[in-house]
């Protein structure tokens, strides 16, 4: 199985170098790997090219959001390939080719790429697999070992997020949704998808992405031995008024592309209406304006159907 490691970086040359030299240690190919630039200021393109020499930089002029970023990675180093023989356009679930989504911000494992390869490619029915997600800096504190998700409400949860690690996730298992901060797919079933839905920017992507294979008959699964660690939120702060924005927006957003019907579709408007109601309360009673603010310019902004990048430039990011 043929991998082509896509990585978006967008602010963060330091984390982007380090992810890179952790994936040098693990083994992978520098040629292999396709780095987009999203419109960075300065462009990491000098850095990255003086380091790492025959890794594959996309540079774009503007910032189009993690899932654009990943979309046009993707089709760049599908475009990159050139078979000779016809036969190899005809995708074989045993030895299809293969994306590797990771977040700039993630330092994998020398054996992660390795264990993950070996579980899709075992499987034929396996859309996509993703590793134990860790923080980094702590001594094993789990971010993620999969989602669980309920497209009524538009809400994902992170398995076990904040837990130390004792074994309680240490058996691979079916997911409801994977963690977008490393996931490998197969290439095949990523062209049948379309990719990543752009207007949502950033955020909520890869859940919507995860729905809509699930939906077409494929199955994601969580393999523990796997492990990747994670600077969370590097790009916009933990809990920025503008990631608040992009993720409350982009929560309405999937709802509406996945609710249900009857009874449990009005469960989750509930649901929704009660966790907008929650939050803002309580960035009220704190004095939190901005991210009330954001709070509902998100709110508005999902009703007018505005989406994409449109709050970035007026948003604070930290």
């Amino acid at each position: 199985m043929r991998v082509q490691t896509i990585i978006v970086n967008w602010n963060q040359t330091d984390l982007t170098l380090q992810c890179l030299a952790a994936l040098r240690d693990a083994g992978v190919a520098e040629d292999s790997i396709w780095l987009v630039d999203n419109g960075s200021q300065p462009s990491a393109a000098p850095a990255i090219a003086a380091r790492f020499p025959a890794v594959n930089l996309v540079c774009l002029a503007e910032n189009r959001g993690f899932a654009g970023g990943c979309n046009i990675g993707a089709n760049a180093s599908r475009d990159a390939q050139t078979p000779t023989d016809p036969r190899s356009l005809i995708p074989d679930p045993r030895t299809d080719d293969a994306l590797f989504l990771l977040n700039n911000d993630a330092l994998v494992e020398p054996d992660t790429l390795h264990i993950l390869i070996a579980a899709l490619t075992a499987d034929p029915h396996l859309a996509a697999v993703s590793p134990k997600v860790y923080y980094a800096g702590t001594e094993r504190v789990i971010q993620s070992t999969g989602l669980r998700v309920d497209q009524n409400s538009g809400t994902a949860r992170m398995l076990n997020s904040n837990e130390p690690d004792r074994g309680q996730a240490d058996l691979p298992a079916d997911r409801e949704g994977l963690f977008g901060c490393a996931m490998l797919i197969r290439r095949s079933v990523w062209a049948q998808s379309g990719g990543f839905w752009e207007p949502f920017f950033a955020y909520a992507e890869e859940t919507d992405w995860c729905l809509r294979v699930r939906k077409a008959g494929w199955r994601l699964r969580y393999v523990p031995q796997a492990v990747v660690w994670h600077c969370t939120s590097s790009s916009l702060g933990w809990d920025s008024p503008l990631k608040l924005y992009l993720i409350t927006r982009n929560q309405l957003f999937l709802r509406r592309r996945h609710r249900g019907r009857g009874w449990a579709r009005w469960r989750g408007l509930l649901y929704a209406a009660y966790l907008l109601g929650r939050s803002s309360l309580h960035y009220a009673r704190t004095s939190q304006w901005q991210r009330l603010r954001a709070v509902w310019l998100a709110v508005g902004d999902y009703a007018r159907g505005i989406s994409g990048n449109a709050r970035t430039p007026t948003l604070e990011r930290r």
